[in-house]
């Protein structure tokens, strides 16, 4: 939950800093602060974030790290120009797909949350679509790659396809 108010505040901010009308600005602005605060935080308190996963995974400390520098890196590439902003919230969304087996991990097995601002851990599911559906609004045809690579293997649609020869 803390995630989400810092997400939240980030946009105010952004969007009073960004001036009014840039919505989605300040909404990639505000995921891109959001990142690199939960990044950040696997190295302040990395004991609290092994704990969200299971025994079974190898390294954990270093998987906790190492997911902490992609949150950094995914945060710090939402604010390059935009060349590859759609490659980057790709690649957010894809992150976010992947740890989600970490969040329901700690709902089903009622992981104490309370070192990482406490609330309901089964709270914690539903923002992972929020977050999603907020990259992919603040970050305009972000599915776009996805599409092209999709027109390319279509062989239906391959004599319409300029990039087909």
């Amino acid at each position: 939950m803390i995630l989400f108010a810092v997400l939240v505040a980030a946009f105010a901010v952004s969007y009073l800093l960004l001036r009014h009308g840039r919505h989605r600005d300040a909404a990639r602005w505000a995921m891109a602060v959001a990142m690199m605060f939960a990044g950040v935080s696997h190295f302040l308190d990395p004991a609290s974030f092994v704990q969200m996963l299971p025994d079974f995974v190898p390294y954990r400390h270093a998987v906790i790290l190492g997911s902490g520098v992609i949150e950094i890196l995914l945060g710090i590439g939402l604010l390059v120009p935009r060349g590859r902003r759609r490659e980057i919230a790709l690649v957010l969304i894809a992150y976010l797909l992947a740890v989600f087996p970490a969040n329901v991990y700690v709902a089903v097995t009622s992981v104490s949350m309370d070192d990482l601002g406490g609330g309901n851990p089964w709270l914690r599911l539903p923002f992972q679509a929020v977050y999603i559906a907020w990259v992919l609004w603040a970050v305009p045809g972000a599915l776009e790659p996805l599409r092209a690579i999709g027109r390319r293997r279509d062989p239906a649609r391959a004599d319409h396809d300029p990039l087909v020869p």
